[in-house]
């Protein structure tokens, strides 16, 4: 089954939607227990607590179920990194942040806990990806929140280490996002997040 993941709100966004409105948030990775079912599966539960500063008396605690071992080439050998990142993500729904799914109604589930549930980011023996490349369709609530400096550090940084710089890495920008009037000024949080998760692919 294909899943429309155009208009889901990745954790990255909604981490950097948090942060805007409250600086001093902070994330503690809680607890990770190994749970089997009856029927033999077996999960790893990972919990996390969200404080939104440090007064913050009644804090977002949220779990996720991530199988072990992964399913998919993004989850298997990383369970506990995707579990406490599909966590935030939904620690940072209930709070509000990114709650925008399919057809524009509202989700808890983040982009990255689709993806994770999907076996289709890997199409042939090459590894060749189909989800990511997707460029996701602009979102109202976060549309125009520019990306932040840290975002436009890491997509420099990694621009040189696809030999790109200056107007060739704004023209690569351009293209990923199919915008040609990007510059890093008016680059927005969606679409850094969008160019660092591709510029983070493997070279083919």
């Amino acid at each position: 089954m294909a899943f429309d993941l155009n208009n889901y709100v990745d954790v990255p966004t909604r981490l950097t939607l948090a942060l805007a409105k409250y600086p001093d948030l902070r994330v503690q990775e809680t607890d990770s227990q190994t749970v089997t079912m009856p029927d033999g599966s077996t999960f790893l539960r990972c919990t996390l607590t969200v404080w939104r500063d440090a007064t913050d008396v009644l804090p977002t605690i949220a779990s996720a179920a991530e199988p072990y071992p992964g399913k998919t080439p993004y989850t298997k050998g990383s369970e506990l990194m995707v579990g406490m990142t599909s966590a935030l993500g939904r620690a940072l729904g209930y709070m509000g942040f990114g709650l925008v799914g399919a057809d524009g109604k509202k989700s808890i589930a983040s982009r990255n806990e689709v993806e994770a549930r999907t076996d289709t980011s890997w199409t042939n023996e090459h590894g060749a990806v189909t989800t990511r490349t997707q460029y996701p369709k602009p979102l109202k609530d976060v549309s125009s929140v520019l990306a932040s400096p840290k975002q436009k550090g890491l997509i420099r940084a990694l621009a040189k280490g696809h030999e790109l710089d200056g107007a060739d890495m704004v023209q690569a920008m351009r293209a990923i996002c199919d915008d040609e009037a990007l510059e890093m000024d008016n680059l927005t949080v969606i679409q850094a997040s969008f160019v660092i998760d591709r510029w983070k692919e493997p070279k083919q």
